[in-house]
């Protein structure tokens, strides 16, 4: 009997049966998409700007089946949400999608600089074509799940969803490349659309979170108490990581709060993915780090902020992490210049290789992105999740390529599609007392 039950509530709370936009009602939560659309037709995106909700008329966001309004999502007193994934459904130019620099989730006016998505990293599920998230894990159903699965859904709080609060505006920015970075004005309508799963009233918020800790066998709050403790460490370096987990008794400590009852209207946003996190914090990593100079022929390529190998300080993959900070890399997703080859890929630690050096020619790339520039490139699944996730923690670690014995050239205004890395996982900034 027990079994059966738990199948019957498992089954009952992933399985969406079709693309409507409509709400979905799952075990008395509410997940439902919510869809930002920029007009770019209508009101063009000039290369290197922004845009929201509100900041001209043809941006809108659709809320709740009420219609399209000017007016960033907000919602209820007493209604609470988590962010379940973000898709992309561009617009297309001259036989391509057109080209974002990237779209941002916005809550409260706050933001992760390292949090960021554009059209090739989270394509929308569109019939008659794969679903490439889907295959890779980071979909259930309908509903995209690249910022996890929401603790309002049975999810582990370390899969960081964002978290939103009562009266707090839920927005989305979108940027346009500059020209340094392969921009265009943006001209064709697109959509993001969010999901997003919610819960109102205090006590029922409390009452879910409780079934889900006990029926899901994690066990994080019980009797008032939130606790978000978390292991982090690597066997194979545990000269350079201190391996912290709940099997040895020592687990990265987080009861949020630190001391007393867990109250949803002050702790909410401290919740793991949340925009008001106090140390520990950990929240959804996701960057696309594009090669902005020219590789030298045979020869390694770090991608630093410093000599403008990418576009900025939050693309690069090269990182000097001492024990206040650690990054947990699940997946990857290698796209090719058209004309250059780029051979090997090599993750790497304290100036060592790790075991495998990838061989990412387009016919042996095993790092596959969700969707290409070009429609008619089917993507059949992307970005490739790693068997063993890449940490790098108390130590230097760097994602570095080499060319097939030709310089790849860099993103320009001259060359709008070029090479690039796709990288999601987790980022911690911890406390440095204790580990």
């Amino acid at each position: 009997m027990q079994t059966s039950h738990l199948f019957i509530y498992f089954f009952s709370l992933f399985v969406v049966n079709e693309i409507v936009k409509e709400e979905l009602v799952i075990s008395q939560y509410v997940l439902h998409p919510f869809d930002y659309r920029f007009d770019f037709g209508t009101t063009n995106l000039a290369v290197g700007n922004l845009a929201r909700v509100g900041s001209a008329v043809a941006y809108t966001v659709v809320a709740e089946n009420s219609g399209a309004t000017a007016t960033p999502l907000i919602l209820p007193p007493d209604v609470w949400g988590e962010v379940a994934g973000l898709e992309i459904f561009p617009g297309i130019s001259g036989g391509q999608f057109e080209h974002i620099d990237y779209a941002k989730l916005i809550i409260g006016g706050k933001s992760f600089d390292d949090q960021i998505f554009n059209e090739m990293t989270a394509p929308g599920l569109v019939q008659g074509l794969p679903d490439s998230l889907g295959v890779s894990g980071l979909r259930i159903g309908a509903v995209p799940i690249n910022f996890g699965v929401p603790m309002l859904l049975g999810g582990n709080p370390m899969d960081c969803c964002p978290k939103i609060p009562p009266g707090k505006p839920v927005e989305i920015e979108i940027a346009a490349p500059t020209t340094a970075e392969g921009g265009l004005a943006l001209t064709q309508a697109m959509t993001v659309r969010l999901w997003i799963a919610k819960v109102s009233g205090v006590q029922n918020l409390k009452d879910k979170l409780a079934f889900h800790s006990q029926y899901s066998g994690l066990g994080y709050y019980t009797n008032g108490t939130m606790n978000c403790s978390f292991d982090l460490g690597d066997l194979e370096v545990n000269d350079k990581m201190p391996i912290r987990t709940k099997m040895a008794g020592n687990p990265i400590k987080n009861m949020v709060p630190e001391q007393g009852a867990f109250d949803p209207y002050d702790h909410w946003e401290k919740l793991p993915g949340g925009l008001g996190q106090d140390k520990p914090t950990a929240r959804v990593f996701s960057m696309f780090t594009k090669l902005m100079t020219a590789t030298t022929a045979n020869e390694s390529f770090e991608f630093t902020s410093e000599n403008q190998h990418c576009q900025d300080a939050a693309a690069r993959l090269s990182w000097n992490f001492d024990k206040g900070d650690a990054l947990k890399i699940t997946h990857i997703g290698v796209k090719q210049d058209p004309i250059g080859i780029m051979r090997q890929l090599w993750l790497k630690r304290s100036g060592r290789e790790a075991e495998q050096v990838y061989e990412i020619q387009q016919a042996k790339n095993p790092f596959l992105m969700p969707r290409l520039r070009d429609p008619a490139n089917i993507c059949f699944m992307g970005p490739t999740k790693l068997l063993k996730p890449y940490i790098v923690w108390n130590e230097q670690g760097q994602m570095m390529v080499k060319d097939n014995a030709t310089s790849v050239a860099p993103w320009s205004a001259t060359n709008t599609d070029g090479f690039g890395i796709y990288t999601r996982g987790i980022r911690y900034e911890l406390n440095k007392e204790g580990i």
